[in-house]
Order: structure tokens, then C-alpha cells, then sequence
């Protein structure tokens, strides 16, 4: 699947206000749900922190990757946010400053949640792209860079 058709620059948000795991899933969600990706808001969130109780999503790099495979995605996407300062993800892990929400539909067989997030993890442990992470203010010059390092395609 082309990168093309998952993300783009209005799914991402390089300055997010946010105090908590709660506010900045829900910030991310109401991204989704503006640009229709979502048919019910509060139940994706709700899929999402089902998913955070079974095992957490913090990566301890300073990075989360929360995630649902949902009925209510219409649309497969990954939101991007790099907050204006730290927090707290979950109880024993490092702190977060920057999430990447992946946003499954159930129903999309074209490809696999898990293939998703593998293919996205395998960037977020390369010390020069979260260096780039940290100091870029483009959401074009973002996703450009995450084409480059995946080739275009996930």
C-alpha cells in the first residue's frame, strides 16, 4: 500500500498541547473524525484504551504507538504528534513526546495493522530520524522523510 494513501500533512501535528495519554489519543482521534476517517468518535477511543489495558504502547524511546484494528475506522491512517512537552504514558515506562496512532479498519484486507506498525517501528528506532523528529516544523518535510526511509510504501 502506497504511505500516500495512509498519512498526510493534515494528519499531522508537530506542536500538541497535551497533559495526559487520555487528551492526546483523543486530540489525535478528533483529527481522524474531522476528516471523516472515523464513523464514531467516542467507541475508536474507547477501542484504542482497550487496547492500551492489554499490553502498553509506550516503545521506551520516548515514542508511543497506540493502535486499533476497529469497526469504526473508516479509513486506515497514522496520525503523527510531537507534543510540546513530555508525559506520562503509563506507569513504568520512560516519557513520551512523540505518538504515532495507527488507525486500522477491521474491514480493509489490503493490508495488516501489525504489518502497519512494523514497518513504522523499524524508522522510530533510528536515532537520526528522531533527532529529525525532534527539530523539523514541516508536516511536509515529516512525511517526505518517513517516504524516503520506507520507500513510499508499507
Amino acid at each position: 500500500m502506497e504511505l500516500n494513501e495512509l498519512m498526510d500533512v493534515e494528519l499531522i501535528n508537530l506542536n500538541l498541547e497535551a497533559n495526559n495519554k487520555y487528551e492526546t489519543i483523543n486530540a489525535l482521534a478528533q483529527m481522524l473524525h474531522k476528516k471523516g476517517y472515523l464513523n464514531n468518535l467516542i467507541d475508536f477511543i474507547e477501542d484504542v484504551f482497550k487496547r492500551e489495558q492489554t499490553e502498553s504502547t509506550n516503545m521506551d524511546i520516548g515514542v508511543a504507538i497506540p493502535h486499533s484494528n476497529s469497526l469504526y475506522v473508516n479509513k486506515t491512517s497514522v496520525v503523527i504528534a510531537r507534543l510540546n512537552h513530555e508525559i506520562k504514558w503509563d506507569d513504568d515506562g520512560e516519557p513520551v513526546m512523540y505518538i504515532f496512532l495507527f488507525a486500522a479498519s477491521s474491514q480493509d484486507k489490503e493490508i495488516s495493522h501489525l504489518d502497519l506498525i512494523s514497518k513504522i517501528a523499524e524508522i522510530l528506532v533510528d536515532d537520526d530520524f528522531i533527532d529529525f523528529l525532534q527539530k523539523t516544523n514541516s508536516s511536509k518535510e515529516l512525511l517526505e522523510k518517513i517516504k524516503s526511509l520506507t520507500g513510499g510504501k508499507i
